[in-house]
């Protein structure tokens, strides 16, 4: 009897210790983010490679998709996926999604052609001008008054390099994106002549930060965004998550903190 009650007691230990070990977290995000998120790049970027990083510390197996950015959005809101990122706040966001800490901040400059002659330095400068905005990215909150008012035009694009492809050719005039990114962007497109094609206004149009983001419907959303930041926070103290910046990046690239 007494080695009956030791078998039991250690078939409920396995069981109850097992799914730490099994349980898996589906991520999901975009395609054309370089250098923080894109397949073509090692670990899926710097910032897929934080976020994977925090989630095996939880104790996950951590499984990563990419999409478009508006499809893994649906997808997170439809439960298909667990999490996405790295998502900036919005008013109909927050009203979907549960947002962590911040995992990116970033610099939203205007890009111009070179060759035009009209630099930006208010939003009023851009008065008369087309904009490109990739699909799923947020509209900057500085631009939403200009667009309301009809007073500058915008085209949609499926990426981020198909507006760099539109304002080089003149198609657009400007577009708003993390400055880094579209450097990588103009890169890929112009092999090293980008800085002969377009330029970046001295003065940024903002600052933001960017976040992981889970359905209000996932049952466990808000455990998960919890547990998520605690361990962000030891991994950012015991310098993980540098060595990871500085590894993609450089020994200039940091953490958000």
């Amino acid at each position: 009897m007494k080695l009956f009650y030791f078998l039991m007691l250690l078939c409920v230990g396995y069981l109850t210790h097992f799914p730490a070990f099994a349980k898996e977290i589906k991520l999901v995000t975009g395609t054309d983010y370089a250098p923080f998120t894109s397949p073509d790049l090692p670990k899926g970027g710097v910032i897929s490679d934080v976020v994977s990083h925090v989630f095996r510390k939880m104790g996950y197996t951590v499984s990563l998709q990419y999409f478009p950015w508006k499809r893994g959005m649906k997808r997170v809101g439809s439960l298909e996926n667990d999490a996405t990122f790295p998502y900036a706040r919005t008013r109909e966001r927050e009203e979907e999604f549960l947002y962590s800490r911040p995992i990116n901040r970033l610099t939203v400059s205007i890009f111009q052609r070179v060759s035009v002659g009209r630099h930006y330095g208010t939003p009023q400068d851009l008065v008369g001008l087309t904009y490109c905005q990739p699909l799923g990215y947020k509209t900057e909150d500085e631009l939403v008054p200009l667009l309301n008012a009809s007073v500058i035009n915008r085209l949609r694009a499926d990426t981020v390099d198909s507006c760099l492809e539109r304002l080089g050719s003149g198609r657009a005039d400007f577009v708003a994106l993390n400055n880094l990114v579209v450097w990588a962007g103009a890169h890929r497109i112009w092999s090293g002549e980008e800085q002969r094609v377009i330029e970046e206004a001295e003065i940024p149009l903002n600052t933001s930060t960017e976040h992981l983001i889970i359905s209000r419907h996932h049952p466990e959303g808000d455990k998960l965004i919890t547990e998520f930041n605690r361990t962000y926070q030891i991994l950012l103290d015991d310098g993980t998550l540098k060595e990871i910046w500085t590894k993609h990046l450089g020994k200039n690239a940091n953490p958000a903190m």
